[in-house]
Order: structure tokens, then C-alpha cells, then sequence
């Protein structure tokens, strides 16, 4: 895993706008902070982390993977899902599955699961996104430096570099061509997943 502090960092350095062993200027820090934030939000909105779901619950709810819950926050309390259901649609619960081998039916949300909270006022927008080397949820827009970035378990250079790419235009810096490769590589494998179980999918049919 790596902070938000080391990828901000690691962003920087690509650019050359940070020399080795140096700390950026506060200013650049908040900024490139604010950037990864929005880098995470552009993602979610893009579908990268999968498709979104909108429910609306009417009593307390504990949100399935991917969905987007617009609440009431004077009558709802949502709560993330420790674990999803095996096989099958993760948004339906209490139904009998097959299990897998070891008596299991369920097992923890994938990597890059996303729940967003929409309050029916306006006033709040919570976007959590799972991280399952550290089998937490992490609210994007609470991010300090010193917090684990979420995904950055698998490639936290790609991670630095898509980051970097987001920071270009803001420093007047050029990206090398190494740096488009592992973000590209980053992003490739954050929208494919082939390092991660298969899911079931419903069939289309015309």
C-alpha cells in the first residue's frame, strides 16, 4: 500500500517538479490532493469500478457493492457491506447460493467496489471505494496525505503516473512516455480486473 502522500510525491517527481528525498510546497501538496480526489470521482462517474445502481431505501439499509443510494439522512442510516453473496446479483440478499467449496456463500466485496451515499437534500455525497488489501472502505472525499490511497496496493507507480497525467496541465510539465505506459497499464488493469474472481452475469438475449 501507499499513502496519498507517497503517490502525490511519486506524481510530482515524474513531472520533475520534486527532486529526490525533498518534500513538495504545501500548496502543491493540497493541490495534488485535491486532484487524486477528483481522479477517484472521474473514475467512479466514468464506470471504471463497474456500472452503478440507484436504490432508494425507506427504512436502514446496508448498501450492496455498486450501488448508488439516494437517501432521506432523517430516516435512513446506510451501512457498508462486509461481504457480498458468492455467485449472482450482488444487490439481492437472503436467497439461497451455492457455495464455494469451503461451506462459504458469501466472501468480502472485490477490489474497487464503489457505494455511493446521495442525501435527498443535497447537503452531502459520500463515494466509498473498497479496498481489499486492506479489507476497508474509504470515503474519497475525507482523503488526507496521510491515508492509504485507495488501489495503490497493485501498482502504486501506475497509481503516481495516472496522477501525474491529471497534474500536467496544472505545472506547465511535460509526461514522458514511461510514464503514459504505467498509467495506461494502471487504468487498463483497474477497468479489467483480470486479477480478480469472475463474477456471474445476466444474459442478453434478442
Amino acid at each position: 500500500m501507499a499513502t496519498c502522500r507517497t503517490v502525490i510525491n511519486g506524481a510530482l517527481r515524474k513531472l520533475g517538479r520534486l527532486g529526490a528525498g525533498r518534500e513538495p510546497r504545501t500548496a502543491d501538496q493540497t493541490d495534488a490532493l485535491a486532484a487524486l480526489q477528483g481522479l477517484y470521482s472521474s473514475w467512479v462517474a466514468a464506470g471504471a469500478f463497474g456500472r452503478l445502481a440507484d436504490v432508494i431505501p425507506l427504512v436502514d439499509y446496508t448498501a450492496g457493492v455498486n450501488q448508488r443510494i439516494i437517501r432521506d439522512p432523517e430516516v435512513v442510516t446506510v451501512t457498508l457491506p462486509e461481504f457480498m453473496p458468492m455467485y449472482g446479483d450482488p444487490m439481492t440478499y437472503g436467497e439461497e447460493r451455492p457455495c464455494d467449496g469451503y461451506g462459504r456463500e458469501h466472501v468480502p466485496p472485490r477490489d474497487g467496489s464503489v457505494v455511493q451515499i446521495m442525501d435527498t437534500n443535497g447537503q452531502q455525497t459520500e463515494t466509498w471505494i473498497y479496498d481489499a488489501a486492506l479489507r476497508v472502505w474509504t470515503d474519497i472525499g475525507l482523503l488526507q496525505l496521510d491515508n492509504e490511497a485507495p488501489r495503490s496496493a497493485s501498482d502504486p507507480e501506475g497509481l503516481s503516473a495516472a496522477l501525474a497525467l491529471e497534474l500536467a496541465d496544472t505545472f506547465g510539465a511535460d509526461v514522458g512516455p514511461t510514464t503514459v505506459r504505467q498509467a495506461t497499464r494502471y487504468q487498463t488493469a483497474m477497468t479489467h480486473r483480470y486479477g480478480m474472481r469472475a463474477e456471474a452475469a445476466a444474459g442478453v438475449y434478442f
